[in-house]
């Protein structure tokens, strides 16, 4: 408790000196051609021929959650659970199956199409703000991981927006709008920095419209060390920031192992155990 008026002042001050623009709220009803072109040349320089092959993803994460910036969203980070991860995805339909580990033991998500589940060491919740962060949580790491290719789904619509510097490297932006939203939203929005040269996207600013204590917020991840496997180009290194209605670090993490088509299905997918197909753990990056 003797640290609040101390957080309160910081808060004060991040919120008078730091404010930042925040996403265009526009309506949007259909894509811009140069728009749609552009994502679409964006999903071409990742892979999206070899892309296309994928039926499923096994991955592994590790990560380092910032000081001071997550406590501002400590629903969403979970961060006695979210450490390392091993992470599945079955791409159509989108199953998303997650089993965190941290100092708090281990956390157990199944995101299926209109549905949420957790469990903290073998416990189900049934806590609604906690399942929504899940589902915003999954979600978005879906949209981190697959990039430019995670934006085919439908709902979704495009526009130009202005142009901007990632990491030195000149990227044209492009308003994405998806409806329904990340989680249980029922719209957010992303802005796509894609690489003018390479088409890469390089970084993402999104809304997080799916929790009632994140409405109104936005992070951004910039994504780096791309590796190409088996025809796809995927980031390696991602690192978050808190953008709106202040300016902080979040979260840094690395992809440690990944994989594809080991032939998932629902049934290798349950939120109290996965088969010794799911279970098996990602294959390590080769450096």
């Amino acid at each position: 408790m003797k640290q609040t008026p101390l957080l309160l002042s910081f808060v004060m001050g991040l919120l008078s000196s730091c404010a930042s623009t925040q996403i265009c709220t526009r309506a949007i009803t259909s894509s811009e051609p140069e728009a749609l072109a552009l994502v679409t040349a964006s999903q071409k320089a990742h892979g999206s021929a070899a892309f296309e092959r994928i039926r499923d993803l096994s991955v592994r994460y590790e990560g380092k959650w910032a000081a001071i910036g997550p406590r501002f969203q400590p629903m969403l980070v979970d961060s006695k659970f979210r450490g390392a991860s091993e992470e599945r995805i079955i791409l159509s339909p989108r199953i998303m199956a997650q089993s965190h580990t941290g100092p708090g033991g281990v956390k157990k998500v199944l995101r299926e199409p209109g549905q949420i589940a957790i469990a903290y060491n073998g416990t189900v919740s049934q806590d609604a703000e906690s399942k929504q962060a899940a589902a915003l949580v999954a979600d978005a790491y879906a949209l981190f991981l697959l990039g430019p290719s995670y934006f085919q789904q439908t709902g979704t619509v495009f526009a130009m927006n202005g142009e901007s510097l990632v990491d030195e490297a000149l990227c044209d932006e492009v308003l994405a709008v998806l409806r329904p939203g990340i989680g249980m939203a029922k719209e957010d929005r992303v802005i796509l920095h894609i690489d003018r040269h390479s088409k890469r996207l390089r970084r993402v600013r999104l809304t997080l419209n799916g929790l009632d204590s994140t409405r109104g917020a936005e992070v951004d991840v910039t994504f780096r060390d791309f590796k190409s496997i088996d025809g796809v180009l995927w980031p390696t290194d991602f690192d978050e920031r808190i953008r709106s209605p202040f300016k902080l670090h979040a979260h840094h993490w690395n992809l440690r192992g990944l994989e594809s088509n080991r032939g998932l299905n629902a049934r290798d997918l349950k939120l109290d155990r996965w088969t010794s197909t799911a279970a098996k753990p990602s294959a390590a990056l080769s450096h």
